[in-house]
């Protein structure tokens, strides 16, 4: 019996010019169309790009580092390329707006482009638009009614051009020139030719999976049809997201070599000939792939396997990374837009990841398993070998597809799965499953006696893949919020990469295991620091147009309100947060309450409170009523509630939980404060009058500081050290209203706004509160 050799290190990757042109296009396109300069400005600098590269070619050329002409050169090419490129986009999109703007909505044509997703606006989607049927751009379009992949609809509408804020940057970034509103349908027909006719087979499909019905259906609709809506509406979209395994479903590589997989084989019974084969293989994916409707990700990987089919049919051996980069080079200078879409990132950023690094994660990981003296007599069974083999490639590839998509997918979602990892290694084969027996579901879509029997294991593979990543999703910190913003990220991605290639080191087992304990040690660490020794303060969160207040002492921690959308998600994270003892809900309000479904999975609560009345689904987590009298602790905050003081359906801004806190300790420190919701000052004032409320330290401003937030009398009796209101920059409602902010002013009070200052944290003093701000400082002291 031989002895097994040590796993041998593999040699370092090349990375070719247009890995490095790649890098530069994408980063200078994503900045130009984000940015949205004008078009002459990004010709200059893509002037400027081009004439440093050459200095630094001319330089680098007269040195020892001559090698590194072409990197500097690679790089040079692509930004310059990408600033011209994103020129033409920025041009086009000025012009496509100011024609829509110009014109009535009902002179042009809309081809939706994506499956439409309902939301608060209506039912959303990408469409292209028309002109004597030529596209000439591309907008949201939003409708009271869904319709299909490819409809083609006229109708009467108001475009809205993209406004200068986050959500109009992504838009521009992704080649959307401004929103299409939909008022009334005027026409609309269905896709023609062949397209048409693979579309109207993917609905058929749809219709005869009824994918709202179960989970498994859900799954088969997602990872066949890429059609998700019904995985959204099982919550479905969210567990995977938190187990870190969207990708399964998202089609793309995995899906295609699959699909590539089933019909090689097929192709392999007949006798065509090489060519043949390699065609009709092409055919087959393509239709594959506007089967889905053409996602992004998915042309990506069809156009990595035409190039690797031609190399083949050439004799020549095709380098991965170099195909990668080219394919998504000319992705991206054919259509720009794709750069500002998060699955056309990340899918580039797995695949050139797993060519340069999956060997190297191989290898870390053979050797982290690997015995030195083991012989072959011990080594398991073939079919184990197989399992733990492909056990080990999944592990491998999965931490390197996360650990190059951290920076984008952390900095999108506000989260990082913990159990990823696992979650891959254990669900990859089981959806691999549902994956083949879904592909037999749908070709048998025009003999339902057949379908139903393959339905049968296909709905039983599904159900275990949902099962497992339901339970996997709800262990204890599976997922976790995190507050990131992306170029830092990217900067410190690259910096550690770099430090990697350069070293390329030799690797040990019992470095390994050391660094792994000591990496959990620190995370055991950090997380015990910010779980159970969290400071006493109070923090009004930055979470836009709306309010989020967080209260901490130890281990003990309370939300008052969650904020509109999943903006609380990134609040909590930047102050470390991964467990709320309770959420006190004030009223019903989207912009107070929209952030509790944005929060399951993530950061585990306790309970609910509302007021009596008040009924709220809270995604399983317990909701318990508070009222009038009633007292919640907090480590040593108490918050007791004045009003409502009765039952209310939370509806309205005077339903508002209004909260007063106070908190003492033994070393003399306090703090008071009330916490009003969006109560106005008709509420204060009665409570003022009654003498339930008086002096404090802090003022959380009703209803985001309109002008009728707060009163004059009301300012002068509670003399708030310091007023803090909650509002998203550039709301449409003038929050906070200037005349708010004069009367607590002329109170003495110092006044802030989350959308100055962000977070704003009022910890407890013995002379006064103590108040910093997330953006700038702010004095400790008593600040009258």
């Amino acid at each position: 019996m031989s002895e097994r050799a040590a796993p041998e290190r593999p040699d370092r990757p090349l990375l070719t010019p247009p890995f490095w042109s790649l890098v530069s296009f994408l980063s200078c396109a994503r900045l130009t169309l984000g940015a949205g300069p004008l078009p002459l400005i990004a010709v200059t600098v893509a002037a400027g790009a081009l004439a440093m590269g050459l200095a630094a070619c001319f330089a680098l050329s007269r040195t020892r580092l001559r090698a590194a002409v072409s990197v500097a050169a690679a790089l040079a090419l692509g930004a310059a390329c990408a600033c011209l490129v994103c020129a033409g986009e920025l041009a086009r999109q000025g012009a496509l707006a100011e024609a829509l703007s110009s014109s009535p909505a009902s002179a042009w044509e809309l081809e939706v482009e994506s499956d439409m997703s309902e939301g608060a606006s209506g039912w959303r989607a990408r469409a292209a638009v028309l002109r004597d049927g030529r596209r000439v751009g591309r907008v949201w379009l939003l409708t009271e009614e869904p319709y299909g992949l490819g409809d083609v609809l006229r109708c009467v509408g108001r475009f809205t051009e993209n406004e200068e804020d986050e959500w109009g940057a992504s838009s521009r970034a992704q080649g959307l020139s401004g929103t299409v509103r939909a008022v009334r349908l005027l026409s609309s027909r269905s896709a023609g030719g062949l397209r048409g006719e693979v579309l109207a087979l993917r609905e058929a499909v749809l219709g005869s999976l009824d994918a709202a019905s179960s989970d498994p259906r859900a799954l088969v609709a997602g990872a066949i049809c890429a059609s998700t809506q019904a995985m959204s509406e099982r919550g479905l979209d969210e567990i995977f997201s938190a187990c870190g395994v969207s990708h399964l479903v998202a089609v793309s590589g995995g899906h295609l070599v699959l699909v590539s997989a089933v019909v090689s084989s097929l192709l392999g019974r007949t006798r065509l000939g090489t060519l043949p084969r390699a065609l009709t293989l092409l055919g087959m994916t393509a239709l594959f792939v506007a089967f889905c409707g053409a996602p992004v990700s998915a042309v990506r990987s069809w156009v990595m396997v035409l190039a690797a089919e031609l190399s083949r049919l050439a004799g020549r051996r095709a380098h991965p990374l170099s195909s990668a980069s080219v394919t998504a080079l000319a992705m991206a200078a054919l259509e720009p837009g794709v750069t500002g879409q998060l699955g056309f990132v990340l899918s580039v950023a797995c695949a050139c990841g797993i060519c340069a690094l999956g060997g190297y994660a191989r290898y870390v990981l053979r050797v982290l398993v690997w015995r030195s003296g083991g012989t072959r007599g011990h080594v398991p069974v073939r079919p184990v070998r197989a399992a733990l083999s492909s056990a080990q490639e999944a592990l491998a590839l999965t931490v390197v597809s996360q650990a190059v998509t951290m920076p984008f997918t952390c900095a999108t979602f506000g989260t990082l799965s913990l159990v990823a990892p696992l979650a891959n290694v254990l669900l990859a084969p089981l959806f691999s499953l549902v994956l083949v027996l879904g592909l037999a579901v749908a070709l048998l879509a025009w003999a339902p006696p057949l379908q139903a029997l393959v339905l049968v294991p296909c709905d039983a593979a599904g159900a275990a893949v949902a099962w497992l990543a339901r339970r996997l999703a709800g262990l204890p910190l599976a997922c976790v919020p995190v507050s990131v913003d992306e170029g830092p990220a990217l900067a410190l991605l690259g910096c550690l990469l770099a430090a990697l290639l350069v070293a390329w080191p030799h690797v040990t087992r019992r470095a390994l295991v050391g660094a792994l304990c000591a990496a959990l040690a620190l995370g055991l660490v950090w997380h015990l620091r910010w779980r159970l020794f969290a400071p006493a303060c109070v923090r009004v969160l930055d979470v836009g147009q709306g309010d989020a207040i967080l209260v901490t002492d130890g281990s003990s921690s309370l939300l008052v309100d969650t904020g509109p959308g999943d903006a609380v998600v990134g609040a909590l994270a930047r102050n470390n947060v991964t467990h709320l003892d309770a959420i006190l809900v004030t009223h019903l309000h989207d912009d107070h309450v929209g952030g509790v479904e944005a929060l399951g999975g993530v950061v585990s609560v306790g309970e609910v409170l509302v007021a009596e009345g008040v009924t709220l689904e809270a995604g399983g987590v317990p909701v318990s009523s508070v009222g009038r009298g009633d007292v919640v602790r907090v480590g040593r905050f108490s918050l007791e509630v004045l009003s409502p003081s009765g039952p209310v359906d939370g509806l309205e801004n005077e339903d508002s939980v209004v909260c007063s806190l106070s908190y003492e300790d033994e070393r003399g420190r306090t703090l008071r404060a009330l916490l009003t919701g969006d109560a106005e000052r008709d509420v204060t004032d009665a409570l003022v009058e009654a003498g339930d409320v008086g002096d404090v330290d802090l003022l959380k401003v009703g209803h985001h500081g309109s002008g009728v937030s707060v009163s004059a009398s009301a300012a002068a009796a509670l003399m708030p050290e310091v007023s803090v209101a909650s509002a998203g920059e550039g709301n449409a409602y003038g929050h906070p209203d200037p005349a708010c902010v004069e009367i607590l002013e002329d109170a003495g009070s110092a006044f802030l706004c989350t959308m100055d200052v962000g977070d704003v944290c009022v910890e407890p003093g013995v002379e006064g509160p103590l108040i910093s701000c997330q953006r700038r400082s702010v004095r400790d002291a008593t600040l009258r």
